[in-house]
């Protein structure tokens, strides 16, 4: 617009194609970024955790820890633990039960579309020692987003299961993972 034209009162044309264009470039990122780029992690460790007992199983002598697993993608996934360290240490071979079912799913279990099971037990084979430590536990992902994420959390006790010192676990939950491998 030339200073010889008149003004005019509101919005031009010019200041809304301006408006427009830059709006563009900003749509077209939002769409083209995937759904499950800023979505959490699918396990959650909560930092509650409990000490095994050394004959609960012959092998898995260590440690339990409560968790949950959520996948929030409409497509199965299959999670595989690869491992589980407190404060660096090796915790050894892991497994994790469901506890509402009290199903043992193994290291490695698929997880169906849009499902949330919010009383899991990380169940692993070692415990180096008792005290407190930052727990964590690193997983890859098959299916949805795949990759491989990390879940950790700073212990605060691992008491033994038995008894009510114990309180990462309801009463129900502690007798499923201490009847885990029991024939």
């Amino acid at each position: 617009m030339s200073d010889l034209e008149e003004q005019r009162p509101g919005i031009s044309r010019r200041t809304v194609a301006k408006a427009a264009a830059w709006s563009v470039p900003v749509v077209a990122l939002a769409v083209s970024t995937p759904a499950y780029a800023a979505s959490p992690g699918v396990l959650t460790l909560d930092g509650g955790g409990c000490k095994l007992p050394g004959n609960a199983h012959p092998t898995y002598k260590g440690y339990a820890f409560a968790a949950s697993i959520e996948n929030q993608f409409n497509v199965q996934i299959t999670v595989t633990i690869t491992s589980a360290t407190l404060d660096g240490q090796s915790l050894g071979a892991v497994t994790v039960i469901e506890l509402d079912s009290c199903t043992v799913q193994g290291s490695s279990f698929d997880v169906p579309p849009n499902s949330f099971f919010p009383n899991i037990a990380i169940i692993t084979e070692n415990a180096p020692n008792s005290s407190n430590g930052a727990l964590l536990i690193t997983y890859t992902i098959t299916g949805g987003p795949g990759g491989s994420e990390n879940a950790a959390a700073s212990v605060t006790a691992v008491p033994p299961a038995q008894g009510s010192s114990c309180d990462a676990f309801t009463e129900a939950q502690k007798d499923c993972v201490l009847s885990f491998g029991t024939p």
